[in-house]
């Protein structure tokens, strides 16, 4: 029989979880809308681009992870749930370990394919910046990532022990105020090196103030070498590597598309596809702030065999997404192109059509991240993820192969989208 004292609990969660999504998600559009015309205005479209560019390498650091951090937190939500506590703390410390060792080794190896670069590369006549400026701003890039990186796992915690909101909330205000101190920065006149330098120091800042929260709240979640266990690595690994293919399907999908633009058709090229596919993409930073949430919850749930709950809050994420994705897709179409000129001083131009194919590649995206929730919290996502990152990649390739105009990759985009909804709505 279904317990209405858990139902309350879970839907207050839910509703601290999704309050705390929302404003975190505003701080957030409002720093991507003053990215564009700030940078446009100081920088010109083409430096946009090349930081758009020089922003979407580091991020790889990311998908070194290979997946363990997203295996990592379901099963210190399945482990809490079960109240086994020091198993979840064995679980956070290797996934804390393999991630921090890994993501170092990977940032160790892009510096120096950065220094490489840097050695062999020539300025271009003309060029907004030079290549020593951009070889400089990837290397303190990759270092802000690796910071970044460690504020995530320390979130691990706080999603496992029924903590989400605090950890969300505090996690999106001091990436907010990373981003606004850079944007600052730009405004007093500051260059790409500068640019990325304050990044750097303001991420460092926040890491230190986040761990200090996380021991507050948490403090038996503390490092320890000791606590590491091969065995619990092993058991990571396997659904890991399904979290992985999504994570890197998402990469190709998202940052590989922007850097075969840029490279095919110029950085002004890609500054012009980001931003048009930022405006579309926003309305899903509010359709899954339910979804997100919901992820520890549906977890729980399903341990618990509560098939009810689990039913209840499908239908609940669902029904979000669908009414906030629907009308934003009209809008956009309507009024898309009229706002990204807007916003980047009259120096971006985008047809109605491009802005149709991206926004129903992002209700496509928007519906299929909502039905793939429920997999996701039991170490499911390789049912559908393995798919994505083949059609992704498919995705990326495309604007090498049609070097004359980036329609193609439009339409690719939509229907790699609305394939992988398909998939995850068929899934049991």
């Amino acid at each position: 029989m279904f317990n209405r004292k858990i139902e309350n609990n879970v839907f207050w969660r839910l509703l601290t979880g999704t309050a705390a999504n929302s404003v975190g998600k505003l701080w957030q559009l409002a720093i991507q809308l003053a990215t564009i015309p700030i940078l446009t205005y100081f920088w010109g479209v083409e430096g946009l681009g090349v930081w758009l560019m020089i922003s979407t390498i580091p991020n790889y650091l990311a998908y070194s992870e290979l997946g363990v951090g997203a295996a990592g937190v379901v099963e210190m939500t399945r482990l809490e749930t079960l109240e086994k506590k020091a198993e979840a703390r064995i679980v956070f410390n290797t996934t804390w370990i393999f991630l921090t060792g890994m993501t170092a080794l990977v940032g160790v190896l892009i510096a120096c394919g950065t220094a490489v670069w840097f050695l062999l590369a020539q300025d271009d006549d003309g060029a907004v910046f030079t290549a020593s400026e951009i070889a400089i701003a990837v290397f303190l890039t990759v270092l802000a990532t690796l910071l970044s990186i460690q504020m995530n796992i320390r979130r691990l915690v706080f999603q496992a022990t029924h903590k989400f909101a605090i950890g969300v909330l505090t996690q999106d205000f001091l990436f907010m105020l990373t981003l606004a101190a850079m944007l600052v920065a730009v405004s007093l006149g500051a260059g790409l090196v500068a640019a990325a330098s304050v990044q750097l120091l303001t991420r460092i800042v926040a890491l230190l103030l986040y761990i200090r929260l996380q021991r507050r709240y948490e403090p038996e979640y503390t490092v320890s070498f000791k606590a590491f266990d091969k065995s619990t690595l092993r058991r990571l690994l396997k659904p890991s590597m399904g979290a992985f293919a999504l994570t890197l399907a998402n990469s190709f999908g998202l940052q590989g598309v922007v850097l075969t633009i840029g490279w095919t058709l110029g950085p002004a090229a890609a500054a012009v596809f980001a931003s048009t596919r930022m405006l579309t993409r926003i309305p899903m930073q509010f359709s899954g702030l339910v979804t997100r949430a919901s992820l520890p919850e549906l977890t729980r749930a399903q341990v618990d065999e509560n098939t009810v709950l689990t039913h209840r809050l499908m239908r609940l994420n669902v029904g979000l997404t669908l009414s906030v994705m629907a009308p934003a897709l009209v809008i956009l179409i309507l009024f898309g192109p009229q706002l990204l000129s807007l916003i980047s001083h009259n120096e971006m131009d985008q047809t109605h059509l491009a802005f149709a194919l991206l926004g129903l590649a992002a209700t496509f995206c928007a519906i299929w991240t909502t039905l793939g929730t429920r997999l996701i919290a039991v170490n499911r996502q390789s049912e559908f993820a393995y798919l994505a990152l083949v059609l992704y990649l498919a995705c990326a390739l495309i604007p090498i192969l049609s070097k004359e105009t980036i329609i193609a990759t439009l339409i690719a985009l939509a229907l790699a989208d609305g394939v992988i909804a398909v998939k995850t709505w068929k899934a049991k």
